[in-house]
C-alpha cells in the first residue's frame, strides 16, 4: 500500500520515549513521491507544507544513501544525502540537501525492519518516510488514541498491531 502511495498510520508495540516518532507510533509514507511532504503537512499533518519529514532506513545502507556510514538509531543528527539519492527520496531531503534519518535495525526492532525491507524489494529504496502519529495534538499513545486519529484525519489506512483498518 505504502508502494502504491497510501499513508499509513503505524501503531506498534510500546511508545517511544523521546523527541522522534521512531516507528512504534507514526505516519508512514513513500519517500520517493515528491509530492509527499505537501500531502502529509497539508492533507494529514495539517501544517505548514515546508515542515521536514524524515527518513527510517535499514541500518546496513547508510553508505549507500549518505556516502559515508552512519549510526543513528534516534533520528537526532542530520547529514548531506548522497548526490545520486537526492532525486530518488525527494520527500525526506530538507531544502539544504540533508537528512535526519533514524537507522532501523534488525536486531533492535524487526518487525519496523521488516516492513522497511519489505518496501525496499518491492521498490529498491531501502527506507520509507517517518513522521509522528498525531495530527495537532500530542502523539497517539493508546490504541483508542490511534482508532480515533483514524476516524478524524485523512490518512488511508491504520495499523493497529496485526490488525489493518483500510479508508474506503
Amino acid at each position: 500500500m505504502i508502494a502504491d502511495g497510501a499513508i499509513i498510520g503505524w501503531f506498534n508495540g510500546r511508545m517511544e520515549l523521546g523527541p522522534r516518532a521512531l516507528g512504534a507510533r507514526s505516519f508512514l509514507a513513500d519517500p520517493r513521491r515528491s509530492d509527499m511532504r505537501e500531502i502529509l503537512n497539508h492533507k494529514v499533518k495539517l501544517r505548514e507544507w515546508f515542515r521536514p519529514l524524515a527518513p527510517s532506513m535499514l541500518e546496513e545502507h547508510g553508505a549507500e544513501v549518505f556516502g559515508v556510514e552512519h549510526h543513528d538509531p534516534f533520528m537526532i543528527t542530520v547529514i548531506k544525502v548522497a548526490q545520486e539519492y537526492k532525486s530518488k527520496i525527494p520527500a525526506v531531503v530538507h531544502v539544504d540537501g540533508t537528512a535526519r534519518p533514524q537507522m532501523v535495525s534488525r536486531e533492535t526492532n524487526p518487525r519496523y525492519w521488516n516492513l522497511i525491507n519489505e518496501f525496499k524489494k518491492l521498490t529498491g529504496i531501502p527506507m520509507l518516510l517517518n513522521t509522528s502519529f498525531n495530527v495537532q495534538e500530542p502523539i497517539v499513545c493508546t490504541p483508542q488514541d490511534a482508532i480515533n486519529t483514524f476516524q478524524n484525519a485523512n490518512f488511508d489506512a491504520l495499523v493497529l498491531e496485526n490488525n489493518l483498518v483500510i479508508r474506503k
